[in-house]
């Protein structure tokens, strides 16, 4: 089981708001780690990993 499955299966069950508010703030880590680094690879990877990220937590959002 993944961390969405996890995570959309603790929204399912009424804790929804923790699950969003963690992935929130995951989301404003990866961001800030994005904009400070200077390697264009790592920068990739870290815009890729945001937008798989953001696409799961509108999915989690998508149920409230």
């Amino acid at each position: 089981m993944t961390g969405f499955e996890k995570d959309l299966k603790d929204a399912r069950e009424g804790n929804g708001t923790g699950v969003l508010m963690k992935r929130r703030e995951e989301l404003d880590r990866l961001w800030k780690e994005g904009k400070a680094c200077k390697n264009g690879f790592r920068r990739q990877c870290i815009a890729q990993e945001y937008t798989r990220l953001k696409a799961e937590y509108d999915k989690i959002d998508a149920l409230f």
